[in-house]
């Protein structure tokens, strides 16, 4: 044991791969209006201050296990009130970037008015972003001290089984499907070392990491329960036309707009999507009259005259989906004066979107609300009903068809009961229909 109560270490080396793409920022704007934070390599890189405050945020313990471990959280975590304080009981690095060439793309935003439906006055944004694919090196280190050594060790368990799970998104627009991780198993090695055994010390000071210090994580105890009410939606749908969700590439010859891409890979953003998601509560909010204090609760807001005076994170994430091989077709369109009815001089353009060729393909939408009221539950619900019944459409065009998706399946997950349907919402059994129906009603009773 050393001076300071230590009784050995656990340390844990992991490699973390990107599902989804990453945005770190990092306050500049020489590439984009949002560049990503990198090295003096101009590889991307995750400070340990982002990945430690996204654990500290997400794991929150359930009450009973709480209760009995307040003084044991405050010294895992650390504090500091006036002149009292503690360090914390771990040491985390920086996440490099071991892939070998990252890549690096711009996306573009725009900020729409939902009075009328169009983009805002310079409410064009672009952003970096990492593709996922991109690995990153894990180091944590977690001292064991006497009097909380069980603790830690089921700390450890807890963020070991949350990256396991993928629990844990990174950066910026998360609730938009950035940040998605995924534990990479056969790379994940945990080793303890005990200090009252100079060869423990020794290497753990010389950082020899031998097999007969390695563990299991069953080894660790019971991880902790993290407190979550959450509701999940995974709807599977069909795109009835056509889809565009606008790239603009700087390649002259590339046709003026096409899909966005993941990658390799044609994608539902998940930032279009919320968009939609939110335009059609907000009007549905509006037709029944109810406040609009919900809608800021439920996709947070930030304050346009103050901006980061009065903000606030949603709570409703949307994930990027992958979209099956639909294929592009170039389309070229013209712009037609109203008053002649001839073509306006130079305004002739070409998009290439997305048309479906088998009837079979499908997108997969998964939408999640953290600490989800009923209320809340039934609102996404009524969006949900006009989502598969093809009355809301997603992203461009949608003035000419594109966009509009038809219902295949759902499954619904909220208050230990799970509601899944197929096609039709008539063929539910009675209890599981009650049920939704008790969610829209406590919509219509919220104030």
């Amino acid at each position: 044991m050393t001076y300071d109560g230590t009784m050995g270490r656990i340390v844990f080396h992991a490699q973390l791969k990107i599902l989804s793409p990453l945005h770190i920022g990092c306050g500049s704007a020489d590439r984009s209006d949002l560049d990503v934070l990198v090295d003096d390599e101009q590889r991307p890189f995750i400070p340990a201050t982002s990945f430690v405050g996204v654990l500290r945020h997400a794991i929150v313990l359930d009450p009973s296990d709480e209760a009995g471990h307040g003084e044991s959280l405050k010294e895992f975590w650390g504090f500091a009130k006036g002149d009292e304080g503690r360090q914390s009981c771990f040491i985390c690095e920086d996440l490099t970037c071991i892939s070998p060439s990252p890549r690096i793309t711009i996306r573009d935003g725009i900020r729409i008015d939902n009075k009328t439906g169009i983009v805002e006055p310079k409410g064009k944004f672009d952003y970096e972003i990492v593709e996922k694919g991109a690995v990153f090196d894990l180091a944590m280190e977690f001292s064991l001290r006497q009097g909380n050594a069980d603790f830690v060790k089921r700390m450890v368990a807890a963020i070991y089984n949350m990256l396991d799970k993928g629990r844990i998104k990174l950066g910026g627009k998360t609730n938009s499907g950035f940040g998605e991780i995924a534990l990479i198993k056969d790379q994940s090695f945990l080793y303890s070392f005990d200090f009252s055994t100079k060869r423990d010390v020794y290497s753990w000071m010389t950082r020899r990491f031998l097999p007969e210090n390695a563990i299991l994580p069953e080894t660790l105890g019971t991880p902790f329960e993290i407190r979550s009410k959450e509701f999940s939606m995974d709807v599977t749908l069909r795109i009835k036309n056509s889809l565009i969700i606008r790239s603009y590439s700087a390649d002259p010859k590339m046709p003026d707009a096409t899909h966005i891409k993941s990658g390799d890979d044609w994608v539902l953003a998940g930032t279009s999507l919320k968009g939609a998601i939110r335009a059609r509560a907000e009007r549905i909010l509006n037709t029944l009259g109810k406040d609009q204090a919900l809608l800021k609760d439920l996709f947070g807001y930030v304050d346009d005259k103050t901006r980061s005076k009065h903000a606030k994170k949603g709570r409703i994430s949307v994930r990027e989906s992958v979209l099956p091989r639909y294929f592009a077709e170039l389309q070229a369109r013209i712009k037609i004066d109203r008053f002649t009815g001839g073509t306006i001089e130079s305004a002739l353009f070409d998009t290439m979107p997305l048309f479906v060729n088998f009837q079979d393909k499908a997108a997969i939408v998964k939408v999640r609300i953290r600490d989800c009221k009923p209320c809340e539950a039934g609102l996404l619900l009524l969006v949900l009903k006009d989502l598969w019944a093809g009355d809301l459409a997603v992203g461009g065009e949608k003035n000419v068809g594109r966009g509009v998706f038809e219902g295949i399946s759902a499954i619904i997950e909220f208050e230990d009961e799970q509601t899944v349907f197929e096609k039709s919402l008539n063929a539910l059994p009675p209890e599981q229909k009650s049920r939704l129906e008790n969610y829209v009603n406590a919509l219509n009773l919220e104030n």
